[in-house]
């Protein structure tokens, strides 16, 4: 008598697999859905000219709105260049100094610094932006690209210091400390240590603050007094001027950034090592220090 099992039927185990993903599948459709609809409009009004409500679609399908992008008739490619310089250089300056300054908050244990760092956020950027222009008024940055940096920077560093707040703890002090009684020296706390604590941290901290510049309105309009153009500006000249398909058009190169950096960010925490929020790695200096 063979006492072997016959092997148990795969068919109802593939049944059930199949019946709990198409059970998901509305949880992921109408998100997505209502995510990209309203990309899907805005792009459907910059492909034409001519729109009459309660029409979906413009009268002409002629891609002008993107011929005219190339040219300086409506200025948006100058002010998409500008916007995407400042944005860049916000983040990274911002990233940069919140990481040292709160280091230094870290090292000082003092409420008042703190209470500074967190003060550009008590208040709005628009009124933050009125009291300072008179400061920026007497230094000439008025009405200049750098005073639009400088003010926008001010406001990304805070945030930047806030966000890194919470990578320094005891395990970051002992660990620093030994570092220094094994003879390193400042480059190797900041090799062994600091980066690999703040890498999974430095490209969140870079999207979030150059999203922020990219997306200000308020310290662009004031500090910049309109002779610095930006993206933001330009749509609301658009909109001001019932310019409906340029305005769509700016829409999407506006608002492309986010959707663009919500994919890398989702991509990231999927094909990396590191997740967004995760424990930093060990650090390798107990192999490299003597």
């Amino acid at each position: 008598m063979d006492n072997r099992s016959e092997p148990r039927s795969t068919a109802p185990q593939r049944r059930n697999f199949t019946h709990r993903q198409t059970r998901h599948w509305p949880q992921i459709v109408v998100p997505a859905v209502c995510l990209l609809l309203p990309w899907a409009v805005l792009l459907v009004l910059s492909l034409g000219v001519g729109w009459q409500y309660p029409s979906m679609f413009p009268e002409t399908i002629n891609l002008l709105p993107w011929r005219m992008l190339l040219t300086q008739r409506q200025l948006l490619l100058s002010s998409l260049m500008t916007s995407l310089v400042i944005s860049l250089t916000v983040a990274v300056l911002a990233t940069l100094a919140g990481l040292l300054i709160s280091r230094i908050l870290r090292q000082v244990q003092s409420a008042i610094p703190a209470f500074l760092v967190f003060l550009p956020w008590v208040m709005s950027p628009v009124v933050a932006a009125v009291c300072l222009y008179d400061l920026f008024i007497r230094l000439g940055l008025a009405g200049t690209l750098i005073g639009v940096l400088l003010a926008q920077t001010l406001f990304a560093t805070s945030f930047a210091a806030i966000f890194f707040m919470d990578l320094w703890t005891h395990r970051t002090d002992r660990e620093e400390s030994l570092i220094r009684a094994l003879g390193g020296g400042t480059w190797r706390v900041w090799q062994h240590v600091v980066l690999p604590h703040c890498r999974p941290l430095l490209p969140v901290c870079l999207v979030q603050t150059g999203l922020f510049s990219w997306l200000d309105y308020g310290l662009v309009s004031m500090i910049g007094g309109g002779h610095v153009s930006t993206l933001t500006l330009r749509l609301f000249a658009l909109i001001r001027e019932a310019s409906i398909h340029q305005a769509a058009l700016a829409s999407l190169l506006l608002t492309l950034p986010t959707l663009l950096a919500v994919v890398f960010l989702f991509l990231r925490d999927r094909l990396t090592a590191f997740p967004l929020v995760d424990s930093p790695t060990e650090p390798t200096f107990a192999k490299e220090l003597p």
